[in-house]
């Protein structure tokens, strides 16, 4: 495989404008994070060649693909892969013929690229299958060969939006598995989309989260696991969230006062939380406990999920409070409970990590879940 510097500096007009501007080293690996509607996938979009810069640049491996008054380097040329969610396979070709299709877009000769594509085959362990149609594959077996087909194309970059959101809960490991040892081991620069942070922590160098057209986080996967900052990042990690009014020693939550620390920065001459700001608590859910009823720091409120795992039994609280539950006797959805959190840190809401500087970082505003589709990962014809 041939790998690729990425430099990105794009804006699209999408109902409102959504730029980025970041670069991504050969064989580096980019996480972007954030809810529905804040630019993900129109990040990719523009990278992939489906959406139309407004202004901007785009390079990968030093050959220009996007500019002002360039001509846009084409999807299928662009040696850009986009895979999501749907395998997007030929329904009237084989799975060899499925995986063949790239290198014979590149001029490999019919008989290498049906080598190559049985070769993908036997690695993915469907050797036994080349010659079924897509129909008789599972979910699971379906997005496995559109990752040999992507891989099979040899691409530059490699973009990945949500590959895993179509398929169960017995077949996604096992797809995460295969497309992760495949990063790695062609250490291809990859560009991945996902809600969950444990892709990010398994596949990328350096997260971006993005929320309401701006950048909340310029990071990596461990930073956002063990000292989020944003109250979607904190979600994301599995902490909660608690909002309120800060009174200049807590949180007024309703009229109960949760006990909080303002956030130490490392400007030492910023001014704290004004009294009056609307504010945030980040809440670890090892740090709760249950609390009588109008106990001093405690906040009262309902049951509204229960999930155990591994043995953990987790409780979801009206408060945003998340709380590893101990005690005898779980608790039901819509029980009242009083809880108490215990190194409460309070953030304004407004307050963001300072966007990073086009150019050589990120920066990105934007409009999601855009349509992303047409590269050699999924190519029409």
């Amino acid at each position: 495989m041939t790998s690729a510097a990425l430099c990105a500096d794009i804006e699209v007009a999408r109902g409102f404008p959504v730029r980025a501007a970041f670069e991504v080293p050969a064989g580096g690996r980019l996480a972007i994070l954030g809810p529905n509607g804040a630019g993900k996938s129109t990040v990719l979009a523009a990278l992939a060649g489906n959406a139309r810069l407004a202004r901007g640049r785009v390079e990968l491996g030093g050959r220009v693909l996007d500019a002002p008054g360039v001509r846009a380097v084409p999807p299928r040329a662009r040696r850009v892969t986009l895979l999501d969610q749907n395998p997007r396979l030929f329904p009237h070709l084989d799975l060899r013929q499925n995986i063949a299709f790239g290198p014979r877009a590149r001029g490999v000769g019919a008989q290498r690229a049906a080598e190559i594509a049985d070769g993908w085959l036997e690695r993915f362990g469907l050797g036994g299958r080349a010659g079924d149609r897509p129909e008789k594959l599972s979910g699971g077996q379906a997005q496995r060969v559109a990752i040999a087909r992507a891989f099979a194309a040899e691409p530059e970059l490699i973009l990945l939006d949500e590959p895993f959101a179509a398929l169960d809960a017995a077949g996604a490991p096992d797809v995460r598995g295969i497309l992760a040892a495949e990063l790695r081991r062609t250490g291809t620069t990859s560009v991945l989309v996902t809600h969950d942070l444990a892709d990010a922590w398994q596949w990328s160098d350096r997260c971006l989260v993005i929320e309401a057209g701006e950048i909340v986080a310029d990071t990596s996967p461990a930073a956002i696991a063990e000292h989020p900052t944003h109250p979607f990042t904190a979600a994301l990690a599995g902490f909660g969230i608690v909002r309120g009014v800060w009174t200049g020693s807590g949180l007024d939550v309703d009229g109960r006062i949760l006990e909080a620390t303002p956030e130490r920065t490392a400007d030492t001459a910023a001014a704290p939380i004004a009294p009056g700001v609307s504010a945030f608590a980040v809440v670890d859910p090892r740090t709760v406990r249950i609390a009588a009823p109008g106990e001093t720091g405690a906040l009262p409120g309902t049951v509204v999920g229960v999930r155990v795992r591994a043995g953990v039994v987790t409780l979801s609280h009206s408060t945003g409070i998340i709380a590893e539950y101990g005690e005898s006797g779980m608790p039901q959805v819509g029980a009242e409970l009083w809880l108490r959190p215990a190194a409460v840190i309070a953030r304004p809401v407004a307050a963001q990590p300072p966007a990073a500087h086009r150019g050589g970082t990120l920066g990105t505003h934007g409009a999601d879940h855009d349509a992303a589709a047409g590269t050699e990962a999924h190519p029409r014809g």
